[in-house]
């Protein structure tokens, strides 16, 4: 049974002075089960990629953070089963995360990044995510080998719509118990206010 995961990428920007460094990785996974390393790298790659000045007090760079009112951070929906994963292309955003969800509740294709260009298809009660863009959408240059090296993970809709909405309880469950408590070093005030940038950034709603 194929499994959904929210995850970032490619957080290679400065880490904070003021926070535990850590080994870079190219994906990470959030949800529950993130560690306080997941969560520097989640918090390296939203002020690198957002251009925020890290090298300030804490307070200074999350004061300003709070401000912001629309954020992009490089990652978005991991796809996997078994033996195959199919990750965002570049230039997709895990901000964008319920945009796919809308996708698949009204069986329509979406962008998810390019190089390669992951694409949907929806057959029946089935929904196939594929590695690249199989149907020449976006890729006008596709070649018989190119075409040969895609595949695809196939769901059952109902089931990718519940796996889709399960991603909103990974991302609050990813600030409670891995974000929150690596920011030891602000008042509860601003983690109070931060969590509230964080729902609008990414759609969710706490119950």
């Amino acid at each position: 049974m194929g499994k959904v995961g929210a995850v970032i990428q490619n957080p290679y920007y400065e880490q904070p002075s003021w926070i535990t460094k850590v080994e870079y990785k190219e994906i990470t996974y959030l949800s529950r089960l993130s560690t306080s390393e997941n969560a520097v790298l989640f918090l390296t790659l939203l002020c690198g990629y957002n251009n925020i000045d890290i090298n300030r007090k804490p307070a200074e760079v999350f004061n300003e953070l709070i401000t912001v009112e629309e954020v992009a951070i490089s990652g978005g929906l991991a796809f996997e089963d078994e033996s195959k994963v199919i990750l965002p292309g570049c230039c997709c955003g895990l901000e964008g995360w319920r945009e796919v969800l809308e996708a698949v509740l009204s069986k329509k294709n979406i962008w998810l990044g390019h190089d390669p260009y992951p694409t949907l298809e929806f057959t029946n009660n089935l929904v196939r995510v594929w590695s690249d863009d199989y149907s020449g959408t976006f890729r006008k240059d596709l070649s018989g080998q190119d075409l040969q090296k895609m595949f695809y993970i196939e769901y059952v809709r109902d089931d990718l719509i519940n796996k889709l909405q399960a991603i909103e309880t990974d991302l609050l469950e990813f600030y409670h118990h891995s974000l929150e408590k690596a920011l030891y070093m602000i008042d509860d005030n601003l983690k109070k206010s931060l969590l509230s940038q964080y729902c609008r950034w990414f759609d969710l709603n706490l119950s």
